[in-house]
């Protein structure tokens, strides 16, 4: 016999032997060539080995990478969705997937009811998981049971188990181990993790520490949907109050702005009686002062509430920054004088239009100029428009800067919150809400710019407000492709010729006639552009196309013949109608040159309305106005008689429904809040007879109107105006029902 070792690396693992019947000795060459044999052997039994390695690491890399897909899979459902269904099904899913076992389930503690609901399972048929809703109490308590030491419980063999109605079902189904993880989140169980072999036998220990992974992770799911619930309960409270705010807010402002306007429109009136009787009228200005302040403090928090509620709509238009600049100064010039200002402007005449809100950009940049007036004293506020093209748009900048108190670092900090100034002594000193700059930033911002402001205590400051040209919007207005912003006089203009508001350039050097002319024409519905002198107007004239001019004779720069004459001699404006208004008396000679008619002043604003109501064609008619404010049919009757207009009046509902009957009218002024037979009652009983259905109607009213309020006049009316301004409530008037009717005319054409 002879016998080799099998060694490895000097150690033995084996032995090849080798016998025969003969006795005699082996030579070395047999020696020799069994031993080669066994450093064979050797080899192929350390290759069997390690290839016996090389299968179990890749067997427990194809592991790992399935537990780290289902993990991945795991995480994605919980970071992806807060449905908790979702979610706590593919964790139950993969967790009995990736252990080998028959069956999971996911409990979640109702915490109202201290109680274990089933919320997801996998692997178990619909009797058994009707069974087990059926025994929701009874599993509860025994899920309880298993979860109370905070740690993994196992069960090898459920037949082990005292007998229960439980057990038994879960025996009769086939499952014979049971692993339960209890589901922890700050040291509380708030759930728990359930699978179910079918075999019996213990579960290995890297098997109970991945599903505690996938318990940890149910946890998460189960708080976030939590907190999610949470805050959707705290957002539908938001909601709800803000809601009630926006409610609250529409009513209040119905019941101060009713009583406002009748303050506002008798005063005024009282105020140009006394005028004409050369009275005292300080104290008639106290109270029309006081009036506006509060109704300008009312509409800008009605702004605040619109903007936060996300019902405030931009309405874009295009319109000439140089005509506007100036009226902004010519509105604020009297508080600069009354504060002792100097005000400076420095608007190129090429700046050219802008495409935006134009009254939310007049309100802020009429906010700025009266901020830096207030806070400025026997200095200068000056105002400074640029355009200054950026990163491929055109973008227009007006900066106002007063040599006033100015401002520290930490008081602009605070500058832009609701409610909120520079410190409690300015509010002391100066007055005011807060509210300005705040509703004024919002509003630049909703446009797409912004404001903002550079300031040193005792030097002054600069406030800016930066706006892209052509304001975009989601639905791009037709308008705005029509606005080229570097050709001025190819952008669209304020108030066009041909529009519902004839536009009237006014030229003349004096200021008090400018502005009493002004206002008499935007009284009767007219939009104006004033000039003070005659190169200005022949600028405005060729910039703007107004429908009318009225022309002052003796002007320093430049006196009205020869701007007629430079009018009628120009083919773009020849077509312009002129109306001279001198104290020379030179009837003829104007005439001669083409004048459409020569008013010798002073004056009478009847007749001058008569005549540029003339000149742009007259739409007078029968107009039912139905209101029970008598203030009110007042101020509208005084808009509309001197234009052409024949009034009848109603004070509600029922007595503007006999009027129709007695005379069909070509427009219905309506008010909404009304006794007896409200707006809204009317108008449903104006669209049920067929032969009122066409009449056109224009809704006045103080009331903030709720979407639900929308809805219901949605189709039935031609324009809304809101009793505010009483000035502005008759432009829109007269802009409305000119509108109804040119259409009206149009139809029948």
């Amino acid at each position: 016999m002879i016998a080799v070792p099998l060694l490895r690396e000097g150690t033995p693992i084996g032995a090849i032997a080798l016998q025969r019947s003969t006795v005699r000795p082996f030579t070395d060459k047999q020696i020799e060539l069994v031993t080669t044999f066994a450093d064979q052997a050797v080899i192929a039994i350390e290759n069997v080995r390690l290839f016996d390695e090389v299968q179990a690491r890749t067997r427990d890399l194809a592991r790992s990478v399935e537990e780290l897909r289902a993990l991945g899979a795991v995480s994605q459902a919980v970071n992806s969705t807060l449905d908790l269904k979702t979610v706590l099904d593919t964790i139950v899913a993969k967790a009995t997937q990736i252990s080998g076992t028959d069956a999971g389930a996911i409990y979640v503690l109702d915490e109202q009811q201290r109680e274990f609901r089933l919320s997801a399972t996998f692997g178990m048929n619909d009797e058994l998981i009707r069974v087990m809703r059926g025994m929701h109490a009874e599993i509860s308590q025994a899920v309880g049971l298993a979860t109370e030491k905070h740690e993994p419980s196992q069960e090898e063999d459920l037949r082990d188990l005292p007998p229960s109605p439980i057990n038994d079902i879960i025996l009769r189904a086939g499952y014979r181990a049971r692993l339960v993880l209890p589901l922890m989140r700050s040291g509380k169980v708030i759930g728990a993790l359930v699978v179910r072999r079918k075999a019996p036998g213990a579960f290995a220990a890297n098997t109970v520490q991945l599903l505690e992974t996938f318990a940890a992770q149910s946890a998460v799911a189960i708080h976030n949907a939590r907190l999610f619930s949470e805050i959707e309960d705290k957002s539908r409270q938001l909601s709800e109050a803000s809601q009630h705010k926006s409610q609250f807010l529409a009513n209040m402002s119905h019941e101060l702005r009713t009583p406002l306007n009748a303050i506002i429109g008798v005063t005024e009136m009282l105020r140009e009686d006394g005028e004409a009787a050369k009275a005292d009228l300080e104290p008639l200005d106290r109270v029309l002062s006081a009036a506006r302040h509060l109704l300008a403090l009312i509409n800008d928090i009605l702004d605040l509430s619109k903007i936060e509620a996300g019902r405030m709509e931009l309405h874009l238009e295009s319109f000439p920054l140089a005509p506007l600049m100036e009226d902004v100064v010519k509105t604020i010039e009297p508080m600069a004088r009354k504060s002792e200002n100097r005000i400076e402007i420095d608007c190129p005449a090429d700046v050219g239009a802008l495409y935006a809100d134009q009254v939310r950009f007049r309100q802020a940049l009429l906010n700025l100029m009266s901020n830096a007036n207030k806070f400025t004293h026997n200095g200068r506020v000056a105002l400074a428009v640029r355009a200054q093209p950026s990163a491929g748009r055109d973008w227009i900048t007006i900066a106002v800067t007063d040599t006033g108190i100015g401002m520290s670092e930490q008081q602009i900090v605070r500058l832009f919150q609701e409610f909120s100034q520079a410190d409690a002594s300015t509010t002391r000193k100066y007055g005011g809400t807060g509210l300005g700059l705040a509703i004024s930033r919002r509003f630049c911002r909703m446009m797409g710019g912004d404001i903002t402001v550079e300031s040193k205590p005792g030097e002054g400051s600069t406030f800016t407000i930066r706006l892209p040209r052509i304001v975009e919007t989601d639905a791009p207005s037709p308008i705005q492709a029509q606005v080229e912003p570097h050709r001025p006089t190819a952008a669209k203009p304020l108030h066009a010729a041909g529009e519902d508001e004839p536009l009237i350039l006014i030229v003349d050097d004096d200021a008090t006639v400018r502005e009493l002319v002004a206002r008499h024409l935007e009284r009767a519905g007219f939009a104006v552009v004033a000039a003070k002198g005659g190169q200005e107007g022949l600028r405005l004239a060729r910039e703007l196309r107004p429908a009318a001019v009225t022309l002052d004779i003796t002007m320093p720069d430049l006196d009205g013949w020869t701007v007629l004459a430079a009018i009628k001699g120009d083919p773009a404006l020849a077509s312009i109608p002129v109306v001279l208004m001198s104290i020379i008396d030179h009837k003829k000679r104007g005439y001669t040159l083409g004048a459409a008619d020569y008013l010798v002043k002073p004056v009478d604003r009847s007749k001058l309305i008569a005549v540029l109501t003339s000149i742009c064609g007259a739409t007078g008619g029968h107009a039912l106005l139905v209101d029970d404010d008598e203030v009110v049919r007042r101020v509208v009757r005084a808009a509309l008689e001197p234009v052409g207009w024949q009034i009848t009046e109603a004070e509600n509902g029922h007595a503007a429904v006999e009027a129709l009957a007695a005379a069909r009218p070509d427009v219905i002024i309506l008010d909404l809040m009304m006794p007896r037979m409200d707006g809204f009652e009317f108008l449903d009983e104006l669209r049920g007879r067929r032969d009122w259905q066409d009449i056109p109607v224009v809704v006045i009213t103080a009331k903030d109107l709720t979407d639900e309020d929308r809805d219901r006049l949605n189709g039935g009316v031609e324009r809304i105006i809101q009793k505010s301004d009483r000035d502005e409530m008759r432009r829109a008037l007269s802009r409305a029902i000119t509108r109804c009717i040119k259409k009206q005319r149009a139809g029948d054409a």
